[in-house]
């Protein structure tokens, strides 16, 4: 009964994230389909049922990843408050002040971090892609990035991958006793970072072509919020590392808006 519980609080907070993504996803899926030969295009299900598509696939993954993460996270030591407080130990108040300032704190820095090193980049980078450096700022897009960067992406790499992680090489490294090493940790959250960053390449690969500089943007970028909101997963909570997500999205957003606005 605790793991259905677990399960159904944090399946539904990622689910929300996918259905607020579909929008955003809708002109992306528009461009690769009219890149399609006639032939092929003519093969290729509504566009309804691409997106249905898509999302039925992220949320099977959603699903994988939260039940690796109510088997992998209370044996290493990693916490949810939501599912300690509403599930796990209803009758302990939890102290939220810590894992709101850091995450605020962490995902302020790890967005000038980024913008710098993307400016840094930004010459050898493909003119396609600087060119969507730039966009319009749309609030589809920034919600979008909001609840399901900040919450289902946060639920699949830390939550689902970096627990598992841990996990392994807690296993691996045979420290049956006690929790895992500080070097345990630290090097499943450079890899779930890694893996976050690498994953999104195909996205990328629909704006433009792929080259050594674009892997190395790409890595970084999302390797570096991928760092800042594993170490909060780890220190304090899987909710102060999808604050500091959430809050980079708003950040992007702001700056969009100034961006146009005054340049």
């Amino acid at each position: 009964m605790l793991v259905l519980k677990q399960f159904a609080i944090l399946f539904t907070l990622g689910s929300w994230g996918i259905v607020l993504l579909i929008p955003s996803l809708m002109p992306v899926i528009q461009k690769q389909l009219a890149t399609l030969p006639t032939e092929i295009a003519a093969e290729v299900p509504p566009l309804w049922i691409v997106l249905l598509l898509q999302g039925i696939q992220i949320a099977v993954l959603l699903a994988i990843a939260v039940l690796i993460g109510i088997f992998c996270t209370p044996v290493v030591g990693l916490r949810s408050h939501l599912i300690e407080s509403w599930v796990l130990h209803p009758s302990n108040p939890i102290s939220w002040i810590n894992d709101v300032k850091w995450g605020l704190g962490i995902g302020t820095a790890a967005t000038v971090i980024t913008l710098s090193i993307r400016l840094l980049l930004e010459p050898v980078l493909p003119e396609a892609l600087r060119a969507t450096n730039q966009p319009q700022p749309s609030i589809i897009d920034a919600i979008a990035g909001m609840f399901y960067g900040g919450i289902t992406e946060e639920i699949l790499t830390r939550w689902g991958l970096m627990s598992l992680l841990v996990w392994l090489g807690w296993k691996l490294c045979k420290q049956g006793l006690g929790l895992p090493t500080h070097a345990v940790y630290q090097g499943a959250i450079v890899l779930a970072a890694v893996v976050f960053g690498l994953l999104h390449l195909p996205l990328i690969s629909n704006l433009a072509p792929i080259t050594g500089w674009v892997i190395v943007y790409a890595i970084l970028l999302n390797g570096i919020v991928g760092i800042a909101c594993g170490w909060l997963f780890w220190q304090y909570s899987l909710e102060s590392a999808m604050i500091a997500h959430a809050i980079f999205h708003v950040y992007a957003f702001a700056l969009n808006v100034l961006l146009t606005k005054f340049i």
